[in-house]
């Protein structure tokens, strides 16, 4: 807490006369000895150094668990926000092996859901200081900052300037009160989604793509096969871009007390110096950081110059309820909760399938994902946790908490198979989707009885595409004749040096046909919709929330809490708090956390700086080369960036 949130030779010789043998003289290599006993000696305490590390990291991580530290009786709690948060907690780092990963959207909502009702707690003074957060993310917390104010507690942000776009300033417009330092400048730019088309580039070098897709909206290979963007995917993007923006546009003009055409006419203009933005009403106040807290304590104390008014971090605040056991869902997240009195109440599991759908999360998973920026969603790992949640007698419902842009076709129907085992069991699966549930994202969530989804999440894209590049004119160009023995006339079909054959093509259609036509049949089935109607809204579009659910691929608009609610009431509780929530698996201890880590990283390379920022820049074009690398045919769309 803090008064202020911001302060080695040999020689040798002939003779006619025979030498007597005589024993060999002992050469003491004094050197070399030590330097093998100081080696040896380094290593031995190199291996004690590190698991006392690891000992004394679980103990003490062990021992905070236990602590509690109690917090003031008075306090404003101050918030960072960064950016820096998803639907799972964040993985371990050797720079903070045992540091507290349980940081989530869900723990950070429950905690101002608890803050709301703490009488402790007078406000909240937040500061955006970058980052970019899930535009889904966004409407989750937009609505919880909502919630909490309706308690009459204020609530504050500021920030030098504003000057991550739109998204950011969506999440800003939700607060009561915005401040920004003079001479800052406020960006509202609109919404933007650029591609790279990359044809030109790869026929000078003599790259050839060959993908096939199903249908006229999956292009998440365009970008390779193209040189511009086709008219199908003009038109989807167009279409979603207005979605997007009609959400966003009647939000935030709903906030600021303007209308939608008057907010439009703020976008138009984009950007705001601060007398600017003062005056068109995007922010309340132009004044500096210190001014603020005299501000509140002046609000709170009636001293606008009090010494006593304690200011907590919110992640504090966060790490408090979870210690204390305040929300069981947000405890559940350190591995190390009991259950045991929760006896009688109903049972919900909660279980996440976030990020690139895989066949499993091992170290090449993890490695890709990696390069992509982002997580594996391993089917053997929440396949697993499906079927125990179906085979466990003490668990009434399932919550499935979807956040991907799909993957491997066969991973995601081994989960969606899993999820009917759940409902031939009795039980009712919830999905909630995050602010991606596209493709194959959408695939696993197709069979369930009820579906939540953000105005803003991206969903839908049923559609399939797959294929290779042939590097064969790139080989004639550089002189290199590549010479083959083989069995079987489809032997090579998936080497980069020769073409597909018209054999091979046909193959290819044929296993795209199966794959297209077994998607559609599946979203019929679980959506209650004829085959025909599926394949109107199919075609490998992609909707945003908004659009999704006047197309009935999702059922209602809701955050994670709302689906949890949902499940509760089928599984016989009054609501979410009335049930015991139980995330599967089980997350990992922290010593379990820190050997997971080691393993990743090591394979992974981590030290290697794979995370630089050119990267990170050609991020979206390594994610397309990996997913397309990993699997010959892809139930993938890009996640498409605003």
């Amino acid at each position: 807490m803090s008064k202020n949130p911001w302060s080695t030779s040999s020689e040798t010789a002939e003779t006619s006369v025979p030498n007597v043998a005589k024993p060999a003289k002992r050469k003491w290599r004094v050197l070399p000895i030590l330097w093998g006993a100081l080696k040896k000696t380094c290593m031995a305490l190199g291996a004690v150094m590190l698991i006392s590390i690891i000992v004394s990291g679980w103990m003490v991580s062990s021992l905070v668990g236990e602590i509690k530290v109690e917090l003031p009786e008075q306090m404003v709690l101050y918030m960072d926000l960064d950016g820096d948060i998803g639907d799972l907690p964040k993985p371990s780092s050797f720079a903070d092996p045992f540091s507290n990963t349980g940081k989530t959207v869900k723990t950070f909502i429950d905690a101002l859901n608890r803050a709301k009702n703490d009488d402790r707690v007078e406000g909240i003074c937040a500061r955006l200081v970058g980052g970019r957060y899930d535009l889904a993310h966004i409407q989750e917390i937009r609505a919880a900052i909502k919630d909490f104010r309706e308690s009459g507690k204020f609530a504050y942000i500021y920030a030098p300037s504003y000057g991550g776009g739109l998204g950011s300033y969506y999440l800003v417009s939700s607060f009561e009160e915005i401040w920004m330092q003079p001479v800052g400048s406020v960006m509202i730019t609109g919404i933007n989604a650029e591609m790279p088309f990359l044809r030109g580039a790869l026929d000078k070098i003599g790259i050839e793509p060959q993908f096939f897709q199903r249908k006229e909206y999956k292009n998440a290979y365009e970008s390779l096969t193209n040189e511009s963007m086709s008219e199908a995917n003009r038109h989807a993007m167009n279409s979603l871009v207005a979605d997007l923006s009609d959400v966003i546009t009647a939000d935030i003009a709903a906030d600021m007390g303007i209308s939608e055409l008057e907010f439009k006419a703020l976008v138009d203009r984009g950007l705001f110096t601060h007398s600017e933005a003062l005056a068109a009403g995007l922010i309340d106040k132009s004044d500096y950081a210190d001014k603020l807290i005299e501000k509140i304590n002046e609000q709170v104390t009636g001293d606008s110059n009090s010494k006593d008014l304690a200011y907590v971090s919110f992640d504090r605040y966060i790490d408090d309820m979870m210690v204390q056991g305040d929300d069981f869902a947000a405890q559940l997240f350190s591995g190390e909760v009991d259950d045991s009195d929760d006896e009688g109440r109903p049972k919900v599991a909660l279980i996440y399938a976030v990020g690139t759908i895989m066949d499993n999360d091992g170290a090449d998973a993890s490695i890709q994902a990696g390069l992509m920026g982002g997580r594996v969603a391993g089917a053997d790992k929440i396949a697993r946790a499906l079927f125990m949640a179906a085979e466990d007698t003490s668990i009434d419902a399932v919550v499935l908490r979807v956040d991907s842009p799909g993957g491997s076709p066969v991973a995601s129907e081994t989960i969606l198979r899993a999820v009917q085992k759940v409902q031939e069991e009795g039980k009712s699966v919830t999905v909630s989707m995050g602010g991606t549930a596209a493709s194959g994202g959408y695939w696993i969530a197709s069979y369930a009885d009820q579906i939540f989804a953000l105005p803003s999440t991206i969903t839908g894209s049923i559609g399939v595409l797959g294929g290779k590049l042939s590097a064969q004119k790139l080989w004639q160009n550089l002189g290199i004749n590549w010479e083959s023995v083989s069995w079987g006339d489809n032997s090579g079909m998936w080497s980069m040096n020769t073409p597909f054959s018209e054999g091979g093509e046909e193959r290819m259609n044929a296993m795209l046909d199966n794959i297209y036509d077994s998607f559609v049949a599946r979203v019929a089935t679980g959506r209650k919709m004829s085959v025909d109607d599926v394949e109107k809204i199919a075609r490998g579009r992609v909707w945003v929330g908004k659009s999704a659910l006047d197309k009935g691929l999702v059922d209602q608009f809701g955050g994670l809490n709302d689906a949890l609610d949902y499940a509760a009431v089928k599984a016989g509780a009054a609501d979410r708090n009335g049930a015991n929530i139980v995330i599967m698996p089980k997350p990992l201890s922290a010593v379990e956390r820190f050997i997971e880590m080691l393993e990743v990283q090591v394979a992974a390379g981590e030290m290697l700086g794979i995370q630089a920022a050119l990267l990170r820049k050609l991020q979206p074009i390594i994610s397309e080369f990996m997913i397309m690398s990993d699997a010959r045919n892809s139930v993938y769309s890009p996640v498409i960036d605003f």
